[in-house]
């Protein structure tokens, strides 16, 4: 913080700064003659310096200035952010600056010759009179069971409800009829909420009607994600509309004085930094940060924002960031609008475009685009390109070369080398099985195989680690295996399809049983979008150990792991190290004030000073998501009608009633992001709310359910016997010991889910480890390690 005069002569570097003529602040800083060196002056250079992203020179007069005042704790902390920006270069755009072209968004789907085999897999022998009896006994038990299940299903909720006087209760009742609430209450929402963003009797991308699919996309997931539905073959595809889960006359996207009331930075401020440190989940590890992060880089992104439209957040007198950086007001970048809009047969009042696949296709590995998939190949036995160490390629502008690289740092780069080293060992897996396989067949098999393997650790892994309910988990296990195969078979890894394969999504899985869309098209929502706001997670500083070196700890800020930081990072650590390091360090829980304060002064390019926290709530707004209470009412739930109800903890009613004001006006102005951390009225072992839950419970069975390749497709006749093996004996665990065998003797050779603590105890601790209580296969001694037995 930089200590002035508020009321100064106009040209002075203050007003300047305040002027945002930054250039002009260096040249008078720069011509002040010192009769001896000023430490004000210094900082006030770097400040400016600062501003114009050249950090190096703002972290060099930085430390100049605190060398001659080293108390100054304000300058402490610019120096640090400077230093941090400078490592990791975040003045550089990644990637370059582009934007959706209308005339490419609209155009058909184009699979290039040679991207895609022609043909299938060589089937696997005709089925014998056993297995076609099987398939007959699976058939018919799944007709009786779905028409059975859906009736009971359906009365029991109508029955029982799911509600008490404002938030649900399924998880009170008993473990089978709280399932059976769970699975009415999706019901409701697929019956309800399923809205496409497209008007009425159009295909997906204005797509015109009977194109004739080519050969490869019958078989393998296209670059795009296009020709999943062979019948709209720009269903799922990136550059695609994101759908919606409320009613369209629900979305009412703000502007003017309602779009910054209340002011998004004053919310930030008050509701989100962290006060007394981080908040931390007991029951977690920093992966499981990384993972949903890894995750919605594979369904979800907006792309650039425009630059040249932007909205400002004035900053109140008393904001910190007025004397620190400043500044007066904060700029946040338009979300870029759909280009593809048609002029008067449009029935939402606003849509927005998906960079990336909407399927759970890995694509923020191989990418979204043939031409990012070509780079990102070998061209030898279907390998993606690796260098020798197993670390990814760097490329021009020193970030790992992958299918996603935006708002990139080392914990996605860990995953996306796991990933990439795990492509590879499928690849070696399927030659051996097939020797006579050709480079493209072998990438597109092994892709296959690799997508499942993410979805099914997010499906059975994560989500029950950060959810840990017993009947969450029962219900979570049953969209991959059913409920047959939970019940009545053991063993670490089930198989997905069983023998005798129940054709009920309930009790045999979604995973191998028929294609379901509940009457709408595939694509995830801007609702869905709006929930998976999770930086909370998120610590200042990653904790590093080395493995075998016991307890001693390098603290490094976050922020220098960012961008290019990240492959500078990896050159001095090993990925070992770093999975040991986020195994061992617990990330933030989901709450009111515990937001990371480096993501409330960001720096982006373009742009020094960013608040991420304010930037989250503004978006909902901006793109028409309804606030806290109408969302509850859309998704049918109840509205609360005081802050009261919606949390127990008296100084954040007090700071809501403060910011929103008091009355049932000012419940309903509680914006969605704020509401959802403060919910204190929490499923038992949930890490968020259920107003997120709600949309979850969607789409973790929508995901799967909708997507060929899971459902018709989940067969060797695409993915051969070898990877549906390959994918049924895989877990997380067991993808990060294949490829670093070292960390077997670390704590995760003693635990069983890798998203939990990697706590090398014999007696381990259940407020830590909650999911082995649950565990059918450590049923005699939960709480006893892994190693230990």
């Amino acid at each position: 913080m930089i200590d002035h005069i508020v009321t100064q002569p106009e040209n002075t570097p203050q007003s300047l700064m305040e002027q945002q003529e930054y250039l002009h602040a260096i040249e008078l800083l720069r011509s002040i003659n010192y009769s001896q060196p000023d430490a004000y002056h210094l900082a006030m250079l770097g400040l400016a310096y600062f501003h114009t992203e050249q950090y190096d020179l703002s972290a060099a007069n930085y430390e100049k200035a605190l060398k001659l005042d080293p108390t100054n704790k304000d300058w402490q902390e610019m120096w640090q952010h400077a230093r941090s920006n400078a490592v990791s270069e975040v003045n550089i755009p990644i990637p370059e600056v582009y934007y959706f072209d209308r005339e490419k968004l609209l155009s058909k789907p184009v699979v290039p010759d040679g991207a895609l085999p022609t043909t299938p897999v060589p089937p696997p022998p005709k089925p014998g009179l056993l297995k076609k009896m099987k398939v007959v006994l699976g058939n018919g038990i799944g007709a009786v069971s779905t028409v059975t299940m859906g009736l009971a299903t359906s009365t029991y909720g109508k029955f029982a409800g799911y509600s008490g006087k404002v938030w649900t209760n399924w998880y009170r009742r008993p473990l089978l009829l709280g399932i059976l609430t769970l699975a009415y209450m999706r019901e409701k929402i697929n019956a309800h909420n399923l809205k496409s963003s497209y008007p009425k009797n159009t295909l997906v991308g204005f797509q015109p009607e009977g194109q004739t699919p080519p050969e490869g996309p019958k078989y393998f997931r296209t670059a795009d994600g296009s020709w999943n539905n062979l019948d709209n073959p720009k269903e799922g595809a990136a550059g695609t509309r994101f759908s919606r889960n409320v009613a369209i006359d629900a979305i009412k996207p703000e502007t003017g004085e309602r779009l910054l009331t209340p002011s998004p930075r004053e919310l930030s401020r008050h509701l989100l930094t962290r006060c007394d440190g981080m908040k931390e989940v007991p029951f977690l590890n920093l992966l499981a940060a990384s993972w949903i992060q890894f995750e919605n880089h594979d369904w979800i992104n907006h792309g650039e924002n425009s630059l040249n439209e932007l909205i400002e957040i004035p900053l109140a007198e008393d904001d910190p960031a007025r004397k620190k950086f400043w500044q007066t007001k904060m700029l946040v970048p338009k979300t870029q609008p759909d280009p593809t809009r048609m002029d008067g047969k449009e029935e939402a009042p606003i849509s927005f475009i998906n960079e990336v696949t909407h399927w759970w296709d890995g694509s923020q590995i191989y990418g979204s685009d043939q031409q990012t998939v070509d780079r990102l190949r070998s061209g030898v036995d279907g390998k993606l390109r690796i260098n020798e160490d197993g670390t990814l390629p760097i490329g021009k502008k020193g970030i790992e070369e992958t299918g996603f690289v935006r708002n990139w740092w080392i914990g996605l780069s860990m995953l996306h080398t796991l990933f990439t080293r795990e492509h590879n060992a499928i690849c070696d897996h399927l030659k051996k099985h097939n020797p006579g396989w050709d480079d493209n067949r072998l990438f597109n098999v092994a892709r296959l195989i690799n997508a499942a393997i993410t979805a099914k650790i997010h499906s059975v892994e994560w989500t029950p680690a950060i959810l840990a309910n017993k009947g969450l988990g029962m219900a979570l296990n049953s969209n991959w295996y059913g409920l047959l195969t939970n019940l009545f078979e053991k063993g670490d890894h089930l198989k997905t399809v069983s023998d005798i394969n129940v054709r009920s999504p309930e009790l045999g899985g979604v995973v191998g049983n028929p294609i379901n869309k509940h009457g709408a098209h595939y694509a995830l929502t801007q609702e869905f979008v709006e929930v998976y706001r999770l930086h909370s997670l998120l610590p200042e500083n990653l904790k590093i150990k080395k493995v075998g070196e016991g307890e001693k700890v390098t603290e490094v800020p976050f922020a220098e792991t960012r961008q290019a930081g990240s492959a500078k990072f990896s050159k001095t650590h090993s990925f070992s190290d770093l999975f040991y390091s986020f195994g061992n360090q617990q990330p933030g829980q989901l709450v009111l004030n515990n937001y990371p304060k480096f993501m409330q002064e960001l720096s982006i390019p373009f742009n020094p000073m960013y608040d991420l926290g304010a930037a989250d709530i503004l978006r909902a707004r901006e793109r028409g998501v309804p606030r806290y209470n109408e969302f509850r009412r859309q998704l049918g739930l109840k509205p609360i009608s005081s802050f009261e109800e919606l949390t127990d903890d008296k100084s954040h009613v007090a700071k809501l009633k403060e910011l929103y004001g008091e009355g049932p006006e000012a419940v309903e102005m509680l914006d969605l992001m704020i509401g959802t951390l403060g919910e204190s009225h929490r499923p038992d072992g949930f890490g968020f709310g259920e107003t997120m839950f709600q949309i979850f419970i969607l789409n973790a069975t929508r995901r799967l359910q909708a997507d060929r390749f899971y459902t018709d497709c989940y067969t060797e006749e695409y993915y051969t016997k070898e990877g549906l093996e390959w994918i049924d004996n895989t877990d997380f665990k067991t993808v990060i010991l294949r490829h670093y065998p070292e960390l077997a003797a670390t704590g995760l050779g003693n635990i069983k889910n890798a998203f939990e603590p990697w706590d090398v105890d014999e007696q381990l601790d259940p407020q830590r480890h909650p999911l082995r209580a649950w565990d059918k296969m450590l049923k005699k001694d939960p709480w006893k390690g892994d190693a230990y037995k």
